[in-house]
């Protein structure tokens, strides 16, 4: 199972992984207001219990553009390859969002007083989600539980959809062909292989110290090289894959009461 709870449906607001969650936009209207209103809930019942609690909701998202587009892919690809050494050779500013007004009045707390308001506002959460959300949920644990389980449902959907392994087999094959490293032809190990590959390259270049912009760009020219001969091994593959799987996430993500992506 893939452990992505942060990142794959947004869990920032419940378990710590960061600050408030983002709306959408485009047209998911109904997901700003969802959230806003789950914020107003775990207010209240923070109000209701001699705790200080300001509902936050960040501003809209961008959305991006098409995902599976070939001729955007292949332009990123052209100079970033997966994205790997590219974030050392062109280094972006980290995003920036208001930071949850919560978090201050968290940070002035110690002992005692800490844990019983973090036990109070995670109760007024999953208050929250139910009654917002209508998800059948006891706990926080039992919500991440529950999300664990619908990822491990959206890897057999990737892994199982009949178009999808149709394109996969001469997917792998042509990456063979090309002389690139191929350990599965299940269709999620063949979308992340790049990306896991080039990483693991990074993470043994890092032992021998801090990667400097300099000693990553000729790992980047080969990353680049192997990208697009993914891409070209790939195109029909990523053609059907990137949607599917754009499409079950945010399923999931709005079932579990955050934005579409």
């Amino acid at each position: 199972m893939r452990v992505l709870l942060c990142g794959l449906l947004g869990l920032a607001v419940l378990t710590g992984c960061g600050g408030a969650p983002k709306a959408a936009e485009n047209g998911a209207g109904a997901t700003v207001d969802k959230v806003r209103e789950r914020e107003t809930v775990i207010a209240t019942c923070m109000k209701q219990k001699g705790f200080a609690y300001t509902p936050s909701v960040s501003p809209p998202k961008k959305s991006d553009a098409n995902p599976a587009d070939y001729a955007a892919m292949k332009a990123y690809r052209s100079k970033n390859g997966f994205g790997v050494f590219s974030a050392v050779v062109y280094p972006e500013p980290p995003e920036t969002q208001a930071p949850d007004p919560n978090q201050a009045t968290i940070a002035s707390l110690s002992g005692a007083k800490k844990e019983a308001y973090l036990k109070v506002m995670n109760e007024c959460r999953v208050t929250a989600l139910r009654q917002v959300n209508g998800l059948k949920v006891n706990s926080l644990a039992d919500y991440q539980d529950q999300m664990s389980t619908e990822i491990e449902n959206i890897d057999k959907v990737l892994d199982g959809d009949p178009k999808v392994l149709e394109l996969a087999a001469p997917f792998a094959e042509c990456l063979k062909s090309k002389g690139e490293r191929v350990t599965s032809a299940k269709p999620l190990a063949l979308s992340v292989r790049g990306a896991e590959m080039w990483g693991k390259q990074a993470d043994q270049l890092g032992k021998a110290g801090k990667v400097t912009a300099e000693a990553a760009r000729p790992y980047l020219v080969k990353e680049i090289n192997s990208a697009l001969v993914d891409l070209e091994c790939g195109k029909d593959f990523y053609a059907a894959f990137i949607p599917l799987q754009k499409r079950i996430t945010n399923e999931a993500r709005v079932k579990y009461g955050f934005e579409e992506r």
